[in-house]
């Protein structure tokens, strides 16, 4: 069903979580993490919440103009993510933005490791380490996850099919809430060491035909997920439906990832 959020609520008291915030730095050339690295950055200037954790492989780079007195920077092995449960303690809110390209991975199997075991195994630790007060509810942290246009786990190309049945896996994890960003090329801010053919053909089109319904830049998809937070949805109608776990399950399409994004 279709429905729309109540106003931004006060959140400077809360505590949010951020995977995947490394940015596309060498070697990287990943989407979603570029959009970590901005929602980083927006999150330490704009100072709404009380702490901002990073958690990753190595800490985030971020320019000196940012303000760092509310940020934690935690480095984890996600091989042995049972060595780090405490890292994943008493958070509010989940930016999920971690992830990676077949390319860079290597290979179907480590690419699916890291788009999907590693964002799942880690969300069923936050699920646990941040319970509910009583049995019969459901974490109460609101998990919002990059993913993306075409997303399917019955897509026939494994990237779609990844991100579909990452979606699909997290929403059963046992969050009260689970928001899920499906946008699409992603304009980065910085060049890319390793640009693809297909995604630079895809820039010019998009470039010079003007159809920004099909791209979104990476600070807007930061911003959006933010707002999200904060429900601040500007009376957007989004697909928003409750699945047999509770978990309020809630999908924005870049149409209104662009919209919730504006400056």
């Amino acid at each position: 069903m279709s429905s729309s959020s109540s106003s931004a609520t006060g959140s400077s008291n809360l505590s949010v979580l951020v995977l995947g915030a490394t940015g596309r730095d060498p070697p990287s050339s990943c989407y979603s993490r570029a959009v970590g690295k901005a929602l980083v950055r927006d999150l330490l200037k704009q100072g709404v919440y009380e702490k901002v954790v990073t958690v990753g492989r190595k800490e985030v780079k971020l320019d000196d103009n940012v303000p760092k007195d509310k940020l934690v920077q935690k480095i984890v092995d996600f091989e042995n993510l049972e060595e780090y449960r405490a890292v994943f303690r008493g958070v509010d809110v989940v930016f999920s933005c971690l992830g990676t390209t077949l390319a860079q991975a290597g290979g179907a199997a480590p690419f699916v490791k890291i788009d999907h075991d590693y964002v799942v195994n880690s969300a069923k630790i936050i699920a646990e380490e941040n319970p509910a007060k009583t049995q019969d509810e459901l974490s109460p942290v609101h998990y919002l996850y990059c993913s993306a246009q075409g997303a399917n786990k019955n897509a026939f190309f494994l990237y779609y099919q990844t991100k579909g049945n990452t979606e699909s896996d997290l929403a059963d994890v046992g969050f009260s809430r689970v928001s899920i960003f499906r946008s699409a090329l992603l304009e980065i801010e910085e060049e890319r060491p390793q640009l693809r053919l297909l995604e630079t053909i895809g820039r010019m089109v998009v470039s010079t035909l003007g159809i920004t319904f099909l791209s979104a830049p990476v600070a807007t998809v930061g911003r959006a997920m933010i707002n999200a937070s904060l429900n601040k949805w500007r009376g957007l109608q989004i697909n928003q439906e409750k699945n047999a776990k509770g978990t309020k399950v809630e999908i924005f399409n870049n149409a209104q990832i662009l919209q919730l994004g504006k400056e």
